[in-house]
């Protein structure tokens, strides 16, 4: 877990540079840190692009490839979006299938990649040139994958225009709701009913409805629970004045009532705000602090019921913050209590800072007790809940994070510390109860297994100070999927192992285990076999 924030894109002149966005866990440990991200790997990626180039222009685009070790069969691929073509892509680079359903790259993506082995210290260079053949926010992806996986990526954020280009997107948290178009949206999280972070009624004379909703990276349509909703009431002389505010409920929609009488005379002049926000967590810009707004029309003397419908973001660049809104949403539903620490009586809201061209991420900062994720970081929900699983322990543990060592960088299945075994196993342990699929999620898609590693598991360190370990050996204390020849365990997280973590603030995961016998949990033979399956020996248990 990182504690410090380091700006990774650099504007200078017309040259736009972006250094490593993240990288990799499943790494031997002798790699360095390749990135600024909590995430350490043997991979990293940089990508240059020399020039802003207007509509109609040609840059040279430069990306970079390193390894800390050597590595063979390392995945490289380019991806532009529509508003870029190659003019020259790099040599010995092709072509290769492209589609994407997420509202962002609508507009289309090409892809080039290549495999090549890499060599410590003798980095790639891949050189390009590419043309801009249409205008508005723009984002070059690079990804390298090896195996393990060692995963890295590396964005450059440009908004291209016909009479000047920029680094970045302009910073804005406002935008239009839409209609929504497309299918019935569904439930993205549908484990545990919604548990309601506020009201989606009031009573009145007059009233407006609607509801929200956001496609999510698979194209796929999906409510937004517990959104925030606004209605004003627009003024001819300024200041609008609010009339309402709840949240949607578990369709999405609300039914807000207010006075019917305007004070300018007549019925009231209605729209509504859709915000990423609520009292219990708020998705908020990056640079800006605040959270994102999408506006509807205004509805003319509204005397009765204004019906806006069912409404979406007017500007899909910021669709993957309402998906992180969601994703968060799914660990409230799951999260016991009426607050983020159960005990609590007066709750923290959590924050979660994002923006569509964010290249400062992936992380937790105890300083301001929020979240930092890099643009594409909510094309993966398990990535978002671990980060969000930091903030979590932070807050039920009153601002007294566990030490944890040696953690910078750190791999899921590698030799740490026991503190940071703990906390970065608790921290996946979490989106794993949340989302109850026992694997960790990169951006890209990628995928790890971390339920099925037992003894002799390649790539594996054994014990309580690998942090994959950990978090196995909680997953099989749980879970109802039993494996192997020694887990044999089963038990609602919710009322064992939340009840003991929330008690007890434990620093490692051996003062968890006596803090849970202490409790009168199952600390068994049976429920050390579940341990012994995770290379982890308590009590001299030996099978």
């Amino acid at each position: 877990m990182l504690i410090s924030r380091t700006l990774l894109a650099l504007a200078t002149g017309l040259s736009l540079t972006v250094v490593p966005a993240a990288a990799g866990q499943a790494s031997p440990a002798s790699c360095p840190a390749q990135s600024r991200s909590e995430f350490g790997g043997c991979l990293s990626a940089g990508v240059e692009l020399r020039g802003l180039p207007r509509v109609g222009e040609v840059a040279e685009l430069r990306v970079t490839v390193a390894a800390g070790a050597d590595r063979t069969g390392v995945d490289i691929q380019i991806e532009l979006p529509a508003t870029l073509a190659w003019e020259r892509a790099p040599i010995g680079l092709t072509a290769r299938p492209a589609v994407s359903h997420a509202p962002e790259d609508r507009a289309g993506i090409s892809r080039v990649g290549v495999s090549r082995s890499l060599r410590a210290g003798r980095p790639v260079v891949l050189t390009g040139h590419v043309r801009a053949v249409g205008s508005g926010p723009t984002h070059i992806r690079v990804y390298a994958r090896g195996s393990a996986p060692d995963i890295t990526s590396a964005s450059a954020f440009l908004t291209i225009g016909t009479a000047e280009t920029t680094a970045g997107f302009a910073a804005a948290t406002d935008a239009a709701a839409i209609p929504l178009t497309g299918g019935a949206p569904s439930r993205a999280y549908p484990r545990f009913a919604v548990k309601p972070a506020g009201s989606s009624t009031s009573a009145g004379a007059a009233c407006a409805s609607g509801s929200f909703a956001y496609a999510d990276t698979s194209g796929v349509n999906r409510i937004s629970a517990n959104f925030g909703v606004q209605v004003y009431d627009a003024d001819a002389s300024g200041g609008d004045d609010l009339l309402a505010s709840g949240v949607t409920d578990a369709a999405g929609a609300f039914r807000l009532c207010f006075g019917a009488a305007d004070e300018e005379g007549g019925g009231q002049d209605a729209y509504a705000v859709f915000t990423t926000e609520n009292a219990q967590w708020r998705i908020q810009h990056t640079k800006l602090k605040t959270a994102y707004r999408f506006r509807t029309e205004t509805i003319a003397n509204v005397t009765a019921t204004a019906a806006f419908g069912a409404r979406q973001s007017g500007d899909p660049v910021l669709t993957r913050g309402v998906q992180a809104f969601d994703q968060v949403a799914a660990a409230w539903n799951w999260t016991p209590g009426g607050c983020w620490d159960m005990r609590d009586t007066i709750c923290r809201t959590a924050k979660v800072n994002w923006a569509p061209d964010a290249t400062d991420g992936t992380w937790y900062d105890t300083r301001d007790d929020s979240v930092y994720l890099l643009a594409d970081d909510p094309r993966s929900a398990e990535l978002v809940l671990h980060e969000f699983g930091h903030l979590i322990m932070d807050d039920v543990y009153e601002d007294a994070f566990p030490s944890s060592p040696n953690c910078s960088p750190h791999y899921i299945p590698r030799t740490s510390s026991k503190g940071c075994a703990w906390t970065e196993g608790f921290a996946t342990l979490y989106e794993v109860m949340v989302l109850g699929q026992p694997i960790f999620r990169w951006a890209d898609g990628s995928t790890l297994d971390v339920e099925q590693p037992t003894w002799g598991t390649s790539g594996w360190d054994d014990g309580d100070r690998v942090e994959g370990r950990v978090l196995g050996a909680l997953i099989d204390v749980f879970d109802t999927t039993n494996e192997g020849l020694y887990d044999r365990c089963s038990e609602d997280p919710r009322q064992t192992i939340w009840t003991t973590f929330v008690g007890h603030k434990s620093t490692t995961f051996s003062a968890f285990w006596s803090d849970r016998a202490a409790d009168g949990f199952d600390t068994s033979r049976t429920a050390l076999g579940c341990l012994y399956q995770n290379t982890i020996s308590y009590g001299g248990y030996r099978p």
